[in-house]
């Protein structure tokens, strides 16, 4: 087994114990060597390159031949380099610690291979990278909101975001799209809003995926890991094609459906440039109010609010209105408890509950 230390000695070690035993002094060698005096403590210090000239020099005034001064040098600067690959690995092997890597091969995200040097390469590969740095500087702003978004009882993890967001981007390489144009989302509002009256993921995840793809959305469903508290996120890949990821967080339809529009909401509301988080932190703002009051009446529509509120809180008045709304009771009860009408333990029976083996989703 060959002996690496994790240490360089520096070529000046050897200089300064030699101008010790020749009782020479700075300036004197300095003068030998025809240096400068500061960069004769610079090549005491390993700091200055000993080149073919200099190794004659110093093998003139302190004995040994050029070619060990030239050796001395070569061995110090690769036990330098050496050393930082190493520092480099330590650091690399932390970054890597801050994913949820089980999941992610839970998930199909990364391949199951449980060595350390194989997982740097399949996260550096996952969010095509080469580097922790790189990541750093790549995802800083998704960080930055995932950091932003974290509720005072609940530190979600960015690191964890980041990967679920990744994820969606890759699926949605897979999910052709025309050209985003809001006029046309606009238009088939009310079709997605019907889908929610169907009772399976089977049958509407597909029409739903379509109707987005129409409008230049590639819709993306997929699970949170350890540490991603979002139900649901949104963000311009390109200013042609849009990014609605949802990971299905509550299993509600309510909640399902909500997510869905809310995000909607942002794309039709707001700018290309920003990435909008939800994950039921208390961090909000006026564009997530517009977010929410956009879902509300995408899902109710306003000639139809004043009903909602007066509705006669039983199954019977809550389902006829549901089908002549074209909205799903579930999303009815919803809003009727979000709106204190209903306290949240009241009428559940009329939500849909899903599992994800409902979906049948090729990416989970």
């Amino acid at each position: 087994m060959s002996f690496s230390p994790d240490w360089a000695i520096p070529p000046g070690r050897t200089i300064s114990r030699l101008m010790a035993r020749k009782g020479l002094s700075v300036d004197e060698l300095a003068a030998e060597l025809d240096l400068p005096e500061p960069s004769l403590r610079s090549l005491i210090d390993g700091d200055f390159l000993i080149d073919d000239q200099l190794a004659i020099h110093l093998s003139s005034a302190l004995g040994s031949s050029s070619s060990f001064w030239l050796n001395r040098e070569r061995l110090y600067r690769e036990d330098v380099n050496r050393l930082r690959s190493v520092g480099s690995l330590v650091l690399d092997e932390t970054w890597a610690r801050m994913f949820p890597v089980a999941d992610m091969r839970r998930f199909g995200w990364l391949p199951a291979d449980t060595s350390r040097t194989t997982v740097l390469e399949n996260l550096c590969r996952f969010f095509d990278i080469e580097t922790s740095e790189a990541w750093a500087k790549k995802y800083q702003s998704t960080v930055a909101v995932a950091a932003f978004r974290s509720s005072p009882t609940y530190r979600s993890s960015p690191a964890a975001v980041a990967a679920w967001l990744r994820w969606a981007e890759i699926q949605s390489g897979m999910i052709d799209c025309k050209a985003w144009d809001a006029e046309r989302l606009l238009h088939l509002l009310p079709e997605m809003r019907k889908l929610t009256l169907r009772n399976h993921p089977r049958r509407f995840v597909e029409a739903l995926r379509q109707l987005c793809a129409e409008a230049g959305i590639a819709l993306v469903i997929a699970p949170a890991p350890k540490g991603c508290r979002a139900s649901g996120a949104t963000r311009f890949l390109s200013e042609d094609k849009a990014l609605i990821v949802l990971s299905l967080r509550y299993r509600s339809d309510d909640h399902f459906w909500f997510t869905f529009f809310h995000e909607v909401g942002h794309l039709l509301l707001h700018g290309k440039d920003a990435l909008f988080l939800e994950d039921d932190s208390e961090v909000g703002g006026d564009e997530e109010v517009e977010a929410n009051a956009f879902a509300e009446r995408t899902l109710i529509p306003e000639d139809s609010q004043s009903e909602l509120f007066s509705l006669r809180l039983r199954t019977d008045s809550i389902l006829r209105f549901s089908v002549r709304i074209g909205t799903s009771s579930g999303v009815v009860v919803g809003q009727l408890q979000h709106a204190g009408l209903l306290q949240r333990s009241q009428m559940n029976h009329l939500k849909r509950r899903y599992n994800w083996e409902d979906f049948e989703l090729p990416n989970l």
